[in-house]
């Protein structure tokens, strides 16, 4: 591993282009191509043979790049979570210092000329000059204690890219199954993201959440990007550290679940070299663009209702369960994520998010769904029906009722994934059959996060 594998967030090694032949050398920059930003201001240190350091300050918007023309001397750069001391002694090659990363230029060799290419012109506000107001400046990072329950689900109430999912009370009804390890990160003492997390030892693997379909950070309103960034580098940091954590798989909230723009969590992964490992296709209508039932959806429809079969809300999750327990049992040879029990526990705590829908013939349950009702989506959880309900068609009528007339007012009707299972394959029928609602495709994604460089 390179000494300059691990720099601070945003900083990088430049190499520029260079030409030597008898009459000399000769290097160049050009924005585009070297220069991750339009130069606003150059300026240039001499005379430094007796000066013990120049810097000593963060800046919070301008970005620059520093190069040794002539002599050398050394960069201590550091983020507060990352430090590096970067020896720089060739006029061909410079170092990006990202906004709100400490830079320190010392041990300055005789003659050393340092040239300073900067994004933005002067401006005495944008700096930092003393180290602990920096530090001060810094995103912080908390462990998740259940006396900071109410805390915590006061965010996730305000945050822009939260559901009711990722409360406590959801996410601690499995808490034997996983072990929690969840994030809170605070800047002046405020609370500005969260992490819902479990660590599992014997993997050596972080994973945000393995109880959950999405987490992720949880961001609030005001986050910036560059706090979603240092955010993410204190929590690998901290399961590096204190979870000797090898690896960490994210899975951020897909955009149909934000109430405002919130991808500065995958900016983040980005800059964090994480790669993704997993994508699962699901099944979205908008209901603004809502495509028309496929023929023979409406067929269906008019087939379950020629039939007399009618549709409402019900709250007789067991006679639900029996159906979906013996569907996925002679269909799939597999059984509900939760327990009938688990999911009455989970009702009684959200009446309002979680509803199940029924289709019946003379009273008698024939198909139902058991929707996640959030701000914006609607989410089918389960889906099942008896073969009676198969034969006429109930669930044509029982989705297309919930579809135009229940959930017209949600912004997305999310049919949820449609995988083989254990696969990255499409289950292409249930795709199809989806589509012929009028869905069309999102994704759902797993990162991967390397916690440790390999040699």
């Amino acid at each position: 591993m390179s000494e300059h594998d691990n720099l601070p967030r945003g900083c990088r090694i430049i190499d520029f282009p260079e030409f030597m032949d008898a009459r000399g050398g000769l290097s160049f920059a050009e924005s585009e191509g070297h220069i991750p930003f339009a130069v606003e201001r150059v300026f240039w240190l001499y005379n430094l043979s007796g000066c013990h350091s120049r810097g000593g300050h963060s800046h919070g918007h301008c970005a620059q790049v520093v190069v040794a023309v002539h002599g050398a001397f050394d960069l201590l750069l550091d983020d507060g979570t990352t430090t590096a001391t970067i020896h720089l002694d060739s006029p061909h090659r410079g170092v990006l210092i990202a906004p709100t990363v400490w830079d320190e230029l010392k041990n300055f060799a005789e003659g050393t000329v340092v040239m300073v290419m900067a994004s933005h012109h002067f401006d005495a506000e944008d700096y930092i000059s003393d180290y602990e107001e920096y530090r001060n400046e810094l995103v912080e990072l908390r462990t998740y204690s259940p006396s900071l329950a109410a805390e915590w689900d006061a965010f996730v109430d305000k945050a822009k890219n939260s559901t009711f999912l990722h409360k406590r009370s959801y996410m601690d009804y499995h808490a034997d199954r996983f072990t929690d390890c969840s994030l809170m990160f605070y800047k002046h003492d405020e609370l500005i993201a969260l992490l819902p997390a479990n660590h599992v030892k014997e993997r050596q693997a972080v994973y945000s959440h393995g109880g959950l379909t999405y987490g992720g950070l949880l961001l609030s309103e005001n986050i910036t990007a560059i706090e979603a960034m240092q955010a993410m580098a204190c929590a690998k940091e901290w399961m590096s550290k204190a979870l000797n954590a090898q690896y960490w798989y994210y899975k951020p909230t897909p955009h149909i679940y934000h109430r405002m723009p919130a991808e500065e969590d995958l900016y983040a992964l980005f800059r964090h070299d994480a790669t993704i490992v997993t994508r699962a296709v699901s099944s979205v209508i908008e209901n603004a663009y809502r495509l028309p039932l496929h023929k023979s959806r409406r067929h269906g429809a008019n087939k379950a209702r020629n039939n007399h079969v009618t549709y409402h809300e019900s709250n007789n999750l067991y006679a639900f369960w029996k159906i979906l327990d013996e569907r996925l049992r002679t269909r799939h040879n597999n059984k509900p994520v939760h327990t009938v029990d688990e999911m009455i526990r989970l009702q009684d705590s959200f009446p309002e998010q979680i509803r199940l829908f029924v289709a019946t013939i003379d009273d008698e349950v024939v198909a139902g769904t058991l929707i996640y009702e959030t701000e914006q989506t609607a989410h089918t959880q389960y889906i099942a029906s008896t073969e009676q309900g198969r034969s006429v068609r109930a669930l044509d009528g029982l989705l297309k009722y919930l579809i135009e007339e229940v959930f017209a007012h949600k912004r997305y009707f999310d049919f949820g994934t449609s995988m083989e299972p254990g696969s990255d394959h499409i289950s292409e029928g249930l795709f199809m059959q989806k589509g012929e609602f009028g869905a069309r495709t999102i994704v759902y994604d797993t990162y991967l996060i390397r916690l440790t460089i390999d040699n």
